[in-house]
């Protein structure tokens, strides 16, 4: 991929420490580093979109079978 982008962003000198620390030990730039973390993230948040439940649309599909149910029950009661 093309680094063809610039980000600027403000952190505490302890995270610019530990992040520079990170990335020798892995034998990278921190700017290699931290491009890996946003893409990993970006991936995980598109992934866990896909994976979203609609709670709304799950309750009413479990009311619809649970009325279902009862009327079952009852129709096999008679």
């Amino acid at each position: 991929m093309k680094m063809d982008a610039q980000i600027n962003f403000r952190t505490s000198s302890e995270v610019k420490a530990r992040i520079t620390k990170l990335a020798k030990s892995k034998d990278i730039t921190p700017s290699q580093l931290i491009n890996e973390i946003v893409a990993e993230f970006l991936n995980r948040s598109e992934d866990e979109k896909s994976e979203v439940i609609d709670l709304g649309s799950l309750h009413k599909t479990v009311a619809i079978h649970e009325q279902r149910l009862k009327e079952l029950e009852k129709k096999l009661a008679a």
